[in-house]
């Protein structure tokens, strides 16, 4: 991803910090490391609480990928989205508003998905077909 994501921005978008995935494995083989000297090239995920919806972002910006993940209250499933050749990641303050921002590349068909999280939970995103 370019440019790379500030995880400073995401651990306040999403008001904690992030599960590395491979903390347990390492932990078990006697290597630890914090997922801060990884980054960019590294596996996490960020979770959070917002309007009755749980959030769960995994996030590998090395590599490209982001998925998301909305519940309800009731857990039941909403959305999941398994998201390859993002080109970046950011977060945006706009008049009160926090959102995620995932955009792709000038030539993809997606074009940038907005997860708006405060005030409320909106997901808004448009795909056109290259044909």
């Amino acid at each position: 991803m370019e440019p790379v994501p500030s995880y400073e921005d995401l651990i306040w978008l999403f008001e904690a910090e992030p599960v590395y995935r491979y903390a347990e494995d390492e932990r078990a083989t006697g290597y630890e490391l914090d997922w801060r000297e990884l980054w960019p090239y590294t596996s996490v995920t960020f979770r959070t609480t917002r309007g009755g919806h749980d959030i769960e972002m995994d996030i590998e910006p090395g590599y490209e990928l982001v998925r998301l993940r909305l519940h309800a209250a009731s857990g039941a499933e909403l959305l999941d989205l398994d998201l390859r050749g993002v080109r970046s990641v950011g977060v945006e303050r706009i008049h009160g508003r926090e959102l995620l921002r995932v955009d792709f590349p000038d030539n993809s068909p997606a074009s940038t998905l907005w997860l708006r999280m405060k005030p409320d939970v909106t997901v808004v995103w448009s795909y056109n077909s290259l044909n």
